[in-house]
């Protein structure tokens, strides 16, 4: 498992958590608890978008990890290091 997947893996945990939360109305967010009725619901939204931002930024950053070529059989490996050996002047 890549550094990709796992942040594609994230991704798609983030999204669920702030689809559910949104759904449920309340956040789980420790002693921080948000929720839509409170007396300032703003806070509760801001919390939603910013687990949306997370997430995209995972989506992102997994597209941003290299892919390897895989080596194939036709070409030839080197299993000799190259050395250069130089001889100082007499």
């Amino acid at each position: 498992m890549t550094i990709a997947d796992i942040a594609l893996i994230a991704t798609v945990v983030m999204l669920a958590v702030a689809a559910i939360d949104a759904v449920r109305g309340k956040t789980a967010l420790g002693k921080f608890r948000l929720s839509k009725k409170d007396e300032d619901p703003t806070r509760f939204w801001f919390a939603i978008v910013l687990y949306i931002n997370m997430a995209f930024g995972m989506f992102w950053l997994a597209g941003q990890v290299p892919q390897t070529a895989p080596e194939t059989a036709s070409e030839p490996k080197d299993d000799q290091p190259t050395m250069t050996i130089t001889i100082p002047p007499a």
